[in-house]
């Protein structure tokens, strides 16, 4: 979430009046107090009045609900673990804010103890304001408890002290609150994106069979990485992934500065990646493309983006990669890509980027689709969605071990494969084939895992 576009149209929302905020006051000392009056009974029963500590005249914003909802749902959670019966719960929404009520039936102490956690252990806790009250008791304060008074928003004083000198400006108040939701969101929304990756990493090399592929069966045409090999290195990624989806989600650089921005990150991946699996390049493939759709996600993230905008922004992530093509003539010296390039006019990665990565949005995630909606298993929806991309995609790995002849022919031995209906004897077969010739698609490997993430990000939304 962009902080300062969040915090430019706080500022042109409509403010409440004193008397609407008065007035709101009263209104939630009523029903407080109808809360507590209405339960009958013996059993001791503590109410949680809970509201957001937002500053200045306006109250009600989305991004000011999204953090009036997660701290309810911590509430609810904390309750529900303690084991604490909820006896009534009540909400209200307007323009003076939104509030929350619950009765439950446990002594005023515990509840104060349970939400002072709250509080203080939540990244949001500074913005809520869990009051905790009983028929006899009006309000517990964090002093009956021993606790320190709450700090200052902004400077992190006593806030009582801050609040009656006014301290700060109402335009700081509200800086540092948007900052402290967009924080949070972002955080989490990252560490959700991260977990998508690392969980798309670790299906595609469960995927079983894979023909010349590490899998669950054998370790394919590769003597030096097994599956766990992969598990460890799927692991040491995850700060990586959650690093570029942060660097979407900041929202500062346009679509070729974003990509220039995860250099360093994949740099530092790589890393990382050598250090889990002993030196062994598992990943390398995947730290580049994964990268660029952690980031592409993290940018889309507040917005309703089809797969086609996503597409899309990874294109113009990437569109300058081509430029690596430009006067490939009279270059002296030429990398094993720019030889394949300028001999068969194959791009590799670097097309399949620039283009927004057709294969997973036009080959591969539309067949993970159809198979998985005719029942099939997320394994054998995998295998079909590797043959199908073995069977069209230039994996330039393959040629890398071998040659373009021995590409066209593992193309027409996936081809029959799909023509058969991707029987799994057949796949086998196929399978001792590439390793008797030593050949690793290992590009396919890569978009099949861009397949199952982008799958998981849009059957989130779906299901949300």
């Amino acid at each position: 979430m962009r902080t300062a576009e969040l915090l430019d149209s706080l500022k042109q929302q409509e403010p409440v009046s004193l008397s609407q905020i008065l007035d709101a006051k009263e209104q939630r000392v009523c029903r407080q107090q109808e809360m507590m009056s209405r339960e009958t009974g013996n059993s001791p029963k503590t109410l949680i009045s809970f509201t957001l500590n937002i500053a200045g005249a306006i109250k009600s914003f989305p991004l000011f609900t999204q953090a009036f909802v997660e701290g309810k749902r911590q509430i609810l959670r904390e309750l529900s673990y303690a084991g604490m019966e909820i006896l009534k719960k009540r909400e209200f929404c307007g323009k003076t804010g939104d509030e929350c009520y619950l009765l439950v039936r446990e002594s005023p102490k515990k509840i104060k103890e349970l939400m002072v956690a709250i509080e203080e252990g939540s990244g949001l806790g500074r913005l809520f304001d869990i009051d905790v009250m009983s028929p006899d008791i009006p309000k517990i304060s964090r002093s009956d408890l021993g606790l320190p008074p709450r700090k200052c928003l902004v400077c992190g004083q006593k806030a009582a002290v801050c609040a009656r000198s006014r301290a700060h400006s109402i335009e700081e108040i509200w800086a540092r609150t948007v900052e402290i939701i967009c924080e949070f969101l972002n955080q989490r929304l990252a560490d959700r994106i991260a977990r998508d990756a690392c969980r798309a990493l670790l299906y595609e090399v469960n995927v079983t069979p894979k023909p010349g592929l590490v899998d669950r069966n054998n370790n394919g045409s590769h003597r030096d990485m097994d599956i766990f090999t992969f598990a460890d290195s799927a692991c040491a990624l995850y700060p990586y992934f959650k690093s570029c989806a942060l660097q979407g989600l900041a929202g500062k650089e346009n679509p070729q500065e974003l990509f220039c921005s995860l250099r360093p990150l994949g740099r530092e991946a790589e890393e990382q990646m050598k250090q889990a699996t002993g030196g062994v390049n598992t990943h390398k493939g995947a730290i580049f493309s994964m990268g660029i759709f952690c980031a592409a996600a993290g940018r889309m993230a507040d917005r309703s983006a089809s797969k086609k905008e996503f597409s899309s922004l990874c294109a113009q992530m990437c569109r300058h990669l081509m430029d690596d093509f430009k006067d490939i003539g009279k270059k002296e010296t030429l990398s094993y890509g720019e030889k394949l390039y300028k001999e068969y006019g194959i791009t590799g990665i670097r097309g399949e980027a620039a283009q927004g990565f057709p294969s997973v949005f036009e080959i591969g995630l539309p067949k993970l689709k159809e198979e998985i909606s005719q029942g099939k298993s997320m394994n054998d929806a995998g295998v079909s969605v590797l043959i199908a991309l073995i069977s069209k995609v230039q994996d330039t790995n393959i040629i890398t071990r071998s040659d373009r002849e021995t590409l066209l022919w593992a193309q027409k031995e996936a081809q029959q494969v799909l023509k058969n209906g991707v029987k799994e004897e057949e796949v086998q077969s196929l399978d001792q084939l590439f390793i008797k010739k030593n050949i690793s698609p290992g590009g396919c490997a890569d978009l099949l895992a861009l397949c199952f993430f982008v799958y998981f990000c849009y059957q989130e939304k779906e299901d949300t």
